[in-house]
């Protein structure tokens, strides 16, 4: 929930982050401020966030509740096109995939709205006989072959293959995204995203490839623009 007209946040969060940008439109520079409250004075996990927009022309700020992580980051760049920045947030889910939460935030006019932020594409494959997988990405018609011969040592003495045949038939695993981050998409100032995802072999730590994606809001949803598979080394 958003609010426009609550009180700062409480004493026991702690200021993360304060830049001075105009995220209300009104070409004068709002006091844009990242808060956290821990879980426990001896943890670095956050349990909740907050946002907090002053405009000195104002009595009271804009605060916004923002869902907790570890080692929040606050940016800022336009992605509605409307030349006013809006603001980015992201925290780390502190899991063994390395992925992240992200929000999206604009306060144009002194309204406060959250916008979505991209859903991870929809990523399928599996293994195959000869050591290669095949991987599909659903939202753009996207498939694959990689060659992963180059662990054929690894996965023959695991027991996932003998003599090139797959033994057990096994499926890619896909994950979030570990990277979603702004990036400029032309010389007007308008921003994007960027994500990466990461695809796991027969297990967490066994990383076969990546995939990218480039995203652009248009008519009040995110359009992507491209998407990409790079096996990893």
């Amino acid at each position: 929930m958003m609010n426009n007209g609550l009180a700062r946040p409480a004493q026991d969060y702690i200021l993360l982050d304060s830049k001075d940008v105009d995220v209300t439109g009104d070409r004068l520079p709002d006091r844009v401020s990242l808060y956290g409250q821990k879980y426990s004075p001896d943890t670095v996990y956050f349990k909740q966030l907050a946002v907090e927009v002053t405009d000195r022309t104002k009595p009271r700020p804009i605060v916004i509740p923002v869902p907790g992580g570890y080692n929040p980051t606050m940016q800022f760049c336009d992605f509605t096109g409307d030349r006013v920045a809006d603001i980015y947030v992201t925290a780390e889910t502190g899991g063994s995939a390395g992925t992240s939460d992200h929000y999206l935030y604009t306060v144009l006019h002194h309204v406060p709205r959250q916008l979505p932020v991209p859903q991870p594409l929809g990523i399928t494959g599996r293994f195959e006989d000869g050591y290669r997988a095949t991987i599909a990405i659903k939202e753009s018609n996207q498939r694959y072959t990689i060659d992963l011969s180059d662990r054929k040592a690894a996965y023959d003495q695991a027991g996932y293959y003998r003599d090139g045949k797959l033994l057990t038939p096994t499926n890619v695993l896909p994950n979030a995204y570990s990277v979603l981050r702004p990036v400029r998409l032309d010389p007007s100032g308008v921003c994007g995203l960027y994500g990466v995802q990461r695809i796991a072999g027969f297990y967490n730590a066994d990383t076969i490839a990546y995939v990218t994606s480039l995203w652009r809001w248009q008519h009040e949803r995110w359009l992507l623009l491209e998407a990409a598979l790079h096996k990893a080394s």
